[in-house]
Order: C-alpha cells, then structure tokens, then sequence
C-alpha cells in the first residue's frame, strides 16, 4: 500500500490543525498561521479529525478542472500579450482581445497567466484600509517578526541592522550588525536564531525582496531556505502590520547610537559584541519584554543529521552541457569528477555559503568544476 505525499504547506496546515485541536493554540491564531478564516480552520479541523493526515490535502488535488482552457489557447493569448499588448492594463487586453481577436477569457483566468509571465501592471496607488490591532501570538516561536534597519549607528558610516522579533515576548532571540541587507545576511540571522533557540513556526517579512527589488536580491532563496527547514514565510501587506519589529527600530536607534558613542564603538565587529553580549540581554530583554500568555515554548528541534549551512546557502542550478561543462559567472566550466555515464542535459546545484565560499553537487554528491580557458580567434 503506498503511503500518503504531503506537501510542506500540507504539513504545515496538520501541525497547527492538531495544534489546535490538542488545546494548544486558539482558533484565531490558527487562522493567522494559516493565513484563512477562522471558518476554514473549524472545516479543516472536522475533516482532518475524519480522515488524519488526507484531511490537510486538498480533495481536488490532481483532478483536472472541467473547465480549464487549453494550452494551445493559453499560448496563443499569451503571444499576443507579449508581442503586442505588453503595456496594455488586463481589462484594456481583454477588451482588445475579445475585439479585435474574438478570444473570450474571463478575468481572473486573464490575470493569473500574466502573474505567470510577470506581466501584470500594478496600481502606484492604493487605496488605504481600515486596519485593526493584531493580538499577540501565545507562545513563544510560534511567530517571528524578522526585518533590517539603515542608519548611521556609528554616527558616520550607514550599516544594516538585522534582527527579528518574538510575537509572543517581543524578545529579540538574535541580531547582528552588516554592510548591507542582502539574502546571505538575512539567511545568517536566521540560522543563529535556530541554533540558540530552535526552529519557530512561522516568520513574518516585507515584500520587498521578494518582488525582485534591489533592498534583497534573491529573497526568495530565504523563502526557499526556510521552508526546506519547516519555517511558514508569512509576507506582510503593510509596515503596520509588523509593527512590532518596526517600533523596535526607533528605541534601538534612540539608545543604541549614543550608547556606542560614549563607548567609542566605530566598528561593525565591537558593535556586534556590544548588541548581542550587553545591550540585548541587559537592556532589551529585562526593560522591552513581556511574558507570554502560555509558558510553553513552541521552538521546535533540528532533525538529527540535519546541516543548517547546507540549507542557508544560495542554491543555482546550471544545465550540464554535450561536452559535460556548465556556464556560470559568464565562463565555461569542466566537470572534472569522474563519472560512470553521463550527464548530459542534467542540472548541477551550485551552492554559495554564508562565508563566500562555493561548492558544486550532482544528485546530491560533490563534484569539481575546472574553469576552461577559451581561446578567441584573434581580429584581422
């Protein structure tokens, strides 16, 4: 008998459902886990209760919709868009597709093609919303708020302060000072704060990494990162509403500069050392902190055998070659580990760690690339 596939998001979803239906964590905070209402949760929690672990999987999983449009359809109206309508609006695009194309799509099947290819126009402005207080979370590790600050904390040079924050105390379980708020510095955060405390359930960001932006190339390798490691990335809709972590920022630079300054603290190694060895545990945790609603912490432990660094690390694929080489960084690179057979149009895994160093796998093993010196016919 085979046994039952489960996604990570419908792992997820089971171990906050018996969560909740273990007493240990309430109907709203479930939802905001989650991300649903707290009718979905009631739902969720009957048929799971009903069927175990097929409850947390979707029942339309693998079933082709009755109406789903054809490829050949897809392609075709995606050309279009591509080659004609590139700066068109979605319903502009419609009305032109239906007009001059006689091609009849709904909207919603519109858009989610073009959010395929990247091809969706957004509004510079929205239209603001009635926000409400957020509840703490009950327990400790259940939620993360986890963000990075530019300011001049030395009073001179402009550093990035990257830190996250506990839902449940507003402890700050790990922060450290750099040069920039890229995907490798977040990744190192986030490691140390699993190494001291455990794996939290869910993190809490902005979106501004994961729309390709320039504050963090990459993100997505962090969301990548942390869920291999079991950790729900939750992307906030607005500064508000990670509040937590945005008015940490403010006391930290009201106290944190002129502390450093009367230290004559001007390096980012002294500044780490005087954050994380004094001002965290003697400062923040005794005067910035509360107790949280439930004693029991909600860390959880790393696997046996697992390596953090192997999993907060970029990892590119490159496409093996005829003549076993792979491009990367604008050359041309020899696979020199013998082989049995070939690899020919396989991947290998390239994997850069926090500390810049770089390695190469192949299903899983290590192997050596040789950098080819190619040599150019020389101009007439």
């Amino acid at each position: 008998m085979g046994g039952i596939f489960m996604s990570k998001e419908n792992q997820f979803t089971h171990r906050i459902i018996s969560d909740f239906l273990g007493g240990k964590m309430k109907r709203s905070q479930a939802a905001e886990l989650l991300q649903v209402r707290e009718r979905t949760v009631t739902r969720l929690a009957r048929r799971i209760e009903v069927k175990g672990l097929e409850g947390a999987i979707h029942g339309n999983r693998g079933q082709r919709p009755v109406n789903r449009k054809p490829e050949a359809l897809k392609a075709d109206v995606m050309a279009l868009v591509q080659e004609r309508y590139f700066d068109f609006n979605m319903v502009h695009c419609l009305e032109k597709l239906a007009s001059e194309h006689r091609i009849e799509v709904s909207y919603s099947v519109f858009r989610r093609w073009c959010h395929e290819k990247n091809l969706v126009k957004r509004k510079k402005r929205r239209s603001s919303k009635v926000r409400r207080s957020r509840v703490r979370m009950a327990n400790e590790g259940l939620l993360l708020q986890m963000d990075g600050s530019h300011h001049k904390w030395n009073g001179e040079q402009e550093w990035c302060l990257i830190a996250a924050i506990d839902d449940a105390t507003s402890d700050i379980p790990y922060g450290e000072f750099f040069l920039s708020e890229d995907t490798l510095n977040c990744m190192t955060v986030m490691q140390r704060i699993i190494e001291r405390k455990g794996i939290p359930y869910a993190i809490y960001v902005d979106k501004a990494g994961w729309f390709g932006g320039m504050k963090r190339q990459q993100f997505c390798q962090f969301k990548r990162a942390c869920e291999e490691i079991g950790i729900k990335v939750i992307f906030a809709e607005s500064a508000e509403a990670k509040g937590r972590i945005e008015r940490t920022w403010d006391t930290c630079q009201d106290r944190l500069v002129p502390e450093m300054r009367l230290r004559n603290i001007h390096r980012i190694p002294s500044a780490n050392e005087y954050l994380q060895n004094e001002f965290l545990p003697n400062y923040w945790k005794l005067n910035n902190t509360v107790p949280p609603q439930s004693l029991e912490r909600r860390y959880l432990p790393v696997p046996a055998g697992i390596n953090l660094s192997e999993i907060f690390c970029l990892k590119e694929y490159r496409s093996v070659k005829r003549d076993h080489t792979v491009s990367w960084k604008g050359g041309r690179h020899q696979i020199t580990t013998p082989l049995k057979y070939s690899i020919r149009g396989q991947h290998v895994e390239i994997r850069t760690y926090q500390n810049m160093t770089e390695r190469v796998f192949f299903a899983g093993r290590p192997i050596q690339l040789q950098p080819l010196q190619i040599q150019r016919p020389k101009a007439a």
